[in-house]
């Protein structure tokens, strides 16, 4: 597998097909309400993105990045948290760290019957290549619970300050997960963190980049 970076303006075919897997990952779900299309596929929220193909080109998944934030209203996090406790946590909490660069991991997609537990490993790496590329501080995505718990290994760290959210319907409980520069090292499981480092060193040129990865 070949895990790609790349921006929407540079890779328009690509962000096309990352798009429509987005979609389709989603109707599958029943949860495109989560997902604002026509902002997303004029790309002009989204700083880059990754993908992982296949061996024969196929696109098993995919996120974007948004950022780095200039005020905290940019955060689509503040519509999930809207009716839920905790709104003013979350708020505060990009209040604090947006003069030090914060970046929001979104859209994540898998491919129906790709190894989905493998691709979601592959693109919670991406943690360390963004924080690089766009020299931020701080990461942050929402997700349910489960999913996070596989990017933990990764270096982030589930909110626990923050409640659940009941988004994007009362049948979810989103949570909040942050990955900090000075700490992640740290906190990524060891044999993951060197597997970052390595997508980092191949990701982090200017353009359209790709890594073989497993």
């Amino acid at each position: 597998m070949t895990l790609v970076a790349a921006m929407p303006s540079a890779a328009p075919k690509l962000w096309t097909r990352y798009v429509d897997g987005a979609w389709s990952s989603y109707s599958r779900h029943g949860v495109t309400c989560a997902l604002d299309i026509d902002e997303v596929e004029s790309g002009a929220t989204t700083a880059l993105f990754y993908v992982v193909l296949g061996p024969d080109g196929e696109m098993l998944g995919g996120v974007r990045a948004q950022g780095p934030y200039t005020y905290v209203e940019q955060s689509h996090v503040l519509t999930e948290w809207a009716d839920s406790p905790g709104l003013d946590v979350v708020r505060g909490q990009l209040r604090t760290r947006l003069p030090h660069g914060i970046i929001e991991m979104k859209s994540a997609w898998v491919r129906e019957g790709a190894p989905a537990r493998v691709i979601s490993g592959l693109l919670a790496r991406t943690a360390l290549p963004t924080i690089e590329l766009t020299g931020s501080r701080y990461l942050f995505a929402s997700a349910a619970d489960h999913v996070l718990r596989q990017w933990e290994t990764s270096g982030g760290r589930i909110d626990t300050t923050v409640p659940a959210a009941a988004y994007p319907s009362d049948q979810y409980r989103t949570r909040l997960m942050w990955w900090d520069r000075e700490t992640i090292a740290r906190e990524a499981h060891a044999e993951v963190w060197g597997l970052m480092e390595s997508d980092a060193r191949a990701l982090t040129g200017n353009g359209y980049h790709s890594s073989a990865v497993a």
